[in-house]
């Protein structure tokens, strides 16, 4: 499902893609000549050998960047999952695949979970469900620092 990424910070940010995590559906890794130093065990010779090897990608944040139609195995790595929940990320929105609402059509729902009547009244408050001696009770301490951090 392509969803839509935002940096909502302003540094640039980079993830790596993990080849086990992100290359499930086709392999994204990037095909690199390396050369390295080989050494002959008969006769201690060495040579420079060139080798193919696959190296995973990576995608980068410019500060405040938005980047859209990413594939949702973006949030499945750690690094994403953590920027995501420290709020360095956001995601945007997810547009659902067309397989995604044949699925969903075809699970049964029961009165209880069936969603429910839109009207044009607006939403209710958050304080609309709260109990009714509300006005009673004292207003919350406000936040101090704790003992010995002063500077």
């Amino acid at each position: 499902m392509p969803m839509t990424l935002e940096s909502r910070t302003r540094r640039m940010q980079i993830f790596h893609l993990a080849h086990d995590v992100f290359c499930r559906d086709r392999c994204a890794c990037a095909e690199v000549a390396v050369v390295v130093v080989a050494e002959n065990p008969r006769t201690g010779e060495r040579a420079p050998k060139h080798l193919n090897k696959k190296v995973p990608g990576s995608i980068t944040f410019l500060a405040l960047e938005r980047k859209p139609s990413l594939p949702s195995a973006m949030l499945e790595l750690t690094q994403v999952k953590a920027a995501v929940g420290r709020g360095y990320l956001r995601v945007v929105e997810q547009v659902p695949d067309k397989a995604a609402p044949a699925a969903t059509a075809a699970v049964p729902t029961s009165p209880a979970h069936s969603p429910a009547p839109t009207t044009s009244a607006p939403p209710p408050s958050p304080t609309a469900h709260s109990p009714a001696p509300a006005a009673s009770a004292p207003p919350p301490a406000p936040a101090t620092k704790p003992p010995g951090k002063e500077p």
